[in-house]
């Protein structure tokens, strides 16, 4: 398998996992709202550049 599709299926787990931390840690929408949007961004950005990858590199899947 290509090793950056591996990298940012990776990114996507770890962005997913600091996202359920903070919310666990924030239930009912509690917390810092800008660190609440950062994560969430970070996860939609990741998620974001692995279509793009997989739109550019059909010939690789």
């Amino acid at each position: 398998m290509d090793q950056e599709l591996d990298g940012l299926e990776h990114a996507i787990e770890q962005a997913e996992v600091e996202k359920r931390a903070f919310v666990k840690e924030n239930p009912n929408g509690g917390g810092d709202k800008g660190e609440r949007m950062r994560l969430y961004g970070k996860v939609e950005g990741a998620r974001k550049a692995l279509r793009n990858y997989k739109r550019a590199n059909p010939h690789l899947l």
